[in-house]
């Protein structure tokens, strides 16, 4: 119970201030490269400082991270490329929609309409995409088993 009511408290200040803030990794990292703008690639900046600041208080404090960092238990190449195409078709699609993921949830709340189609396609390409990954590694499984 604690867990879901910190979990809540946690999604509404994140949510507050990414409306607040306007922070999106991609487009931060799209205005400082073509703009020379650097408002908010300093968003991007201060969400890795924090990163490393927190995961280092985490492992301080005697925590364990399994598998970390995360994607080095790869078990196939073909997982492998999977994931760098998925990747890759996501930063890119994400670029023409004028910010990432998180950006665009944001902005679906505050009732844009474009920003709620592309959370549709981006979750049917999350399903869409576990659903071949699954496939490929009962492909693999089975030729090798």
């Amino acid at each position: 119970m604690t867990a879901m009511f910190a979990t809540l408290v946690l999604g509404i200040v994140i949510g507050y201030l990414g409306q607040r803030t306007k922070f999106c990794t991609i487009s931060g990292i799209r205005d400082f490269v073509m703009l020379k703008d650097s408002f908010r690639f300093k968003g991007l900046i201060g969400i890795i400082a924090g990163g490393l600041v927190g995961y280092t208080l985490f492992h301080l404090i005697g925590a364990d991270i399994p598998n970390f960092p995360i994607g080095l238990d790869i078990t196939s190449a073909g997982i492998l490329i999977a994931g760098i195409v998925g990747s890759v078709g996501m930063g890119f699609f994400s670029v023409f929609a004028e910010g990432c993921p998180f950006r665009q949830h944001v902005m679906a709340a505050e009732g844009k309409s474009s920003a709620l189609l592309y959370l549709l396609g981006f979750y049917l390409g999350i399903v869409y995409f576990n659903i071949v990954t699954i496939q490929w590694l009962e492909l693999l499984l089975r030729t090798t088993g």
